[in-house]
């Protein structure tokens, strides 16, 4: 493949891919969708430590598979909680850890700026509200800013088709949409295989196993199919490997028979060729990868090193002349190789 032909044309691709998602970004045409990676920066959990986490605090004498989907060793940790009781325990257990944090530092400046790059509406599978506070800081300059969760796994679709509606160039950000629940209702959150089915139903891998219906029959579905469909997406520390979500991403692009357009764009990283060309086969579905590196980690005890993303979202704000009060892109890398 040729972009793996040598550093250069890795390089190379990966700035044109930057330049047409800095262009996207100038006409405020693009939805921003992000994931636990963002929400990492701010010391938030990721779904492996967090289901590690529950386990030892709650369950720590209940084995967990090895090489299992964490969203049935959710199940079986929550399975385990209702059958003694529990259940509750499970719920205060996921409030608490992604409530705000008490010493005000939900989000950093790397949220300010992503959330400041011209999008027009913002969306996560997150249960924290980094972005809805990052928000209410990074716009403050020009105005009083406030902006709340709005949920999709509360029975309030009419706050979900206010959201919908209010996507627009020139929207203020008073809400951020939440696909897959808010700490503030843990019974809602979507975390277990079993919350995943009843969210996207069983989703078929081929048109005859979701005929008659049963691609839109779900909220959710229906949501997320009309984001895809309508606007383009920049997936921001998305791990691009959550099966429902990507399967409604393959039933879009077979509706309107986008391929080979690109319509989406996702912020990935990459440490070996074999990262870039996985993400590259997400071409295949419409999405264009803008890649940062990450070192490979010198031990398996250590922690992968994802300040490139920071380093991007920076670097971006730069060249749309977004100001936050950050640090210069050449200030911030200095400031990254010192630690």
């Amino acid at each position: 493949m040729e972009y793996l032909g040598s550093d250069y044309t890795i390089t190379d691709q990966n700035e044109a891919a930057k330049r047409q998602l800095v262009s996207l970004l100038e006409g405020k045409r693009a939805v921003l969708m992000v994931g636990a990676g963002s929400s990492k920066i701010a010391g938030f959990p990721l779904w492996e430590e967090l289901l590690n986490n529950m386990n030892r605090e709650l369950t720590s004498y209940l084995p967990m598979p090895s090489n299992a989907d964490f969203t049935v060793c959710a199940d079986l940790i929550k399975d385990e909680l209702a059958q003694q009781g529990r259940i509750r325990e499970y719920y205060k257990f996921l409030e608490r850890t992604f409530q705000p944090k008490s010493n005000r530092n939900n989000h950093t400046e790397f949220h300010c700026a992503l959330v400041k790059l011209g999008f027009s509406g913002i969306v996560t599978t997150n249960y924290d509200i980094v972005l809805e506070t990052a928000v209410g800081e990074a716009f403050t300059e020009d105005r009083y800013c406030r902006c709340d969760p709005i949920d999709l796994c509360t029975p309030k679709p009419y706050r979900v088709s206010d959201f919908l509606r209010s996507l627009s160039p020139t929207s203020d950000h008073s809400w951020v949409l939440h696909l897959h629940g808010c700490y503030n209702n843990p019974e809602g959150i979507i975390l277990t295989r079993r919350d995943y089915l009843r969210a996207y139903g069983e989703l078929g891998t081929s048109e005859a196993n979701e005929s008659s219906g049963r691609i839109l029959d779900t909220i959710h579905r229906k949501v997320i199919w009309a984001l895809l469909s309508v606007y383009s997406i920049v997936f921001v520390g998305f791990g691009m490997n959550d099966e429902f979500f990507m399967r409604i991403l393959d039933i879009v692009q077979e509706d309107f028979e986008l391929y080979p357009d690109v319509v989406h764009y996702a912020v990935m990283p990459y440490t070996s060729a074999d990262d870039i060309k996985r993400a590259l086969f997400l071409k295949r579905k419409g999405v264009l990868p803008v890649l940062y590196h990450v070192p490979e980690c010198k031990s398996p005890s250590e922690n992968p090193d994802h300040s490139g993303l920071e380093r991007l979202v920076f670097e971006l704000a730069d060249s749309l002349g977004v100001s936050v009060g950050s640090p210069s892109v050449v200030d911030l890398t200095k400031k990254m190789l010192e630690r």
